[in-house]
């Protein structure tokens, strides 16, 4: 666990992930600001939107990162070397991403509420302060899990540049197409938002249950595909 949190802390990837998410939260306040409105909807989406998908992407990053590094680098065979139980070495990684995701998302939401803070009240409109809270609930819970699976599909692809572009493919391509399908929404995408919706003490089309299952399917059948391929065939 050392060694992994020195490569978070000392390679270049995640600090310019966290720069950049910063850098977009830091655009949208000024948007805002520059938009003169005094309805406080409007810093709150600001949030929602500008926030939400760069810390979104943030986090799939990190993930497919904290696996992805290893293979780009021809680094796995000396993890292995100082460290031989996959079992451990994988779920080591998962967990790295989970909080990496969640550190990541509280830092950028936190710049990002206080920046918006101080944009509305500029401008003389009411603070968003506790409707921006409630909507990083979303993004809290989501990130860790697409982080999560980022990394697991990172070691199916045993590559950094395979797992970014099935990530991004899952988030943005297939989580639509799924929803058109006539078996009822089994898009991870839907199922984080109707629990997101949930914490925030709203209601939204489908079930809270189902988008727990629907949520959980997916993380069991990516994470298991992906240990065992990392568990019981050659690193290479």
């Amino acid at each position: 666990m050392a060694a992994e949190l020195h490569k978070l802390r000392f390679l270049p990837t995640p600090r310019w992930t966290l720069l950049v998410c910063l850098g977009f939260a830091a655009m949208g306040a000024v948007v805002a600001l520059f938009d003169g409105s005094e309805a406080k909807s409007t810093y709150v989406d600001a949030a929602q939107v500008i926030t939400g998908i760069c810390t979104v992407i943030g986090s799939i990053v990190l993930g497919v990162w904290v696996a992805g590094v290893e293979y780009g680098q021809g680094t796995m065979r000396r993890v292995l070397s100082s460290d031989p139980r996959r079992g451990r070495v994988f779920a080591v990684k998962v967990l790295l991403a989970v909080a990496a995701a969640l550190a990541l998302t509280v830092i950028v939401w936190a710049a990002s509420a206080l920046l918006l803070l101080l944009a509305a009240s500029a401008n003389g409109a009411p603070s968003p302060g506790g409707d921006i809270v409630a909507a990083s609930g979303q993004s809290l819970v989501a990130n860790p899990i697409y982080a999560a699976i980022g990394c697991g599909v990172a070691v199916l692809a045993r590559s950094m540049a395979g797992g970014m572009t099935a990530m991004l493919a899952l988030v943005f391509v297939l989580d639509t197409a799924l929803t058109a399908l006539p078996v009822g929404d089994i898009s991870l995408g839907s199922a984080l938002r109707e629990i997101g919706r949930a914490i925030e003490g709203g209601s939204g089309e489908q079930d809270v249950g189902h988008a727990v299952r629907v949520t959980l399917a997916w993380m069991v059948v990516l994470l298991t595909a992906a240990w065992a391929r990392f568990a019981r065939t050659d690193v290479t």
